[in-house]
């Protein structure tokens, strides 16, 4: 495939038009036109419908947009890795985060290393384990956090630190009255869950299961701040990590539901490829994880550096 044809293709998929592509590549607008019928006629699909403004995919352009955007996306990871080998002090920073460590733990740290780091470029991409992990064994990211279990093979898994999700449910919730609750209290409740891919949800449904526990009806939410906006508008009962909700605990908007066995301690982790090499503001960075970890902050470690996982 001719990576040049698959560049125009890829810049008229942004742009939606030919000539907003020969505006960006500095390429004639027939230029742009005839390569890209090229590329059609090579590859044996048409890839835009022709429309009176601009260009529509079809589905065969749209399988292959999302291809092209990782492509592009792997290259532009590997030239800013190459360029970031000779000083921490410049380069790009990619990462990948979970929700809970991306949304309540890495923006402080990321303010801090940008201080210290003035001319490094830092892009942080916040989805779920899933994702995350695929991203980094992708290429995608240079570096990972995640606060769930890992099921992409053949990456390398370093504990930085540990996390804790309690049950909780708003003031009026009946059960937060009550002032000791069995695992069978909770059954039939309805929940606020995660969707389908998050580490979060994984280890809340092994710990319901591993109770017998049956779930009444499930709202599913893409994002751990709406499930807590949810709980404390009465939405049901939701597994929240402590570190997302001290304000909401301390002022009584949300209760924490007393059932020991249901609450879940869990590991957080920076994940990475063992066969890639590790520039030097990723090496900051860890270093300033390490650091902030001693000193207790929000994701405490546990003893010792960092150390693979078990």
């Amino acid at each position: 495939m001719n990576l040049h044809h698959l560049q125009i293709f890829h810049t008229i998929a942004q742009t939606g038009s030919i000539s907003a592509c020969a505006e960006r590549m500095h390429i004639s607008q027939p230029a742009i036109s005839r390569q890209l019928k090229d590329f059609e006629r090579r590859i044996g699909v048409v890839l835009f419908e022709r429309l009176p403004r601009g260009m529509r995919l079809t589905q065969p352009g749209e399988v292959l947009r999302d291809y092209a955007a990782r492509l592009f996306e792997i290259a532009r990871t590997a030239e800013a890795a190459v360029k970031e080998l000779a000083d921490a002090r410049q380069g790009h920073l990619s990462i990948g985060a979970s929700n809970t460590v991306g949304t309540y733990i890495l923006p402080s740290l990321l303010a801090r290393f940008r201080r210290s780091h003035p001319a490094v470029g830092i892009s942080m991409f916040v989805g779920n384990t899933e994702q995350v992990s695929q991203g980094v064994a992708d290429l995608r990211f240079m570096l990972g956090f995640i606060e769930g279990p890992l099921h992409v093979p053949d990456l390398r898994v370093d504990r930085f630190g540990e996390d804790e999700i309690m049950p909780v449910a708003a003031v009026h919730h009946p059960l937060s009255r009550k002032r000791r609750l069995l695992p069978a209290d909770f059954s039939g409740q309805p929940l606020l869950m995660r969707e389908p891919g998050s580490g979060t949800r994984e280890l809340i449904e092994t710990r319901l299961q591993r109770h017998g526990i049956r779930a009444g009806s499930i709202v599913e939410f893409g994002s751990t701040e709406a499930i807590k906006q949810a709980a404390i508008h009465g939405g049901g009962i939701a597994w929240l990590p402590r570190v997302c909700m001290p304000r909401e605990l301390a002022d009584g908007e949300l209760v924490r539901l007393p059932a020991k066995s249901l609450t879940i301690h869990r590991p957080l982790s920076v994940i990475r490829r063992p066969d890639r090499y590790t520039a030097p503001a990723s090496q900051a960075f860890l270093a300033l994880l390490d650091v902030e970890g001693d000193a207790g902050n929000r994701a405490p470690r546990t003893a010792g550096k960092m150390t693979p996982a078990v």
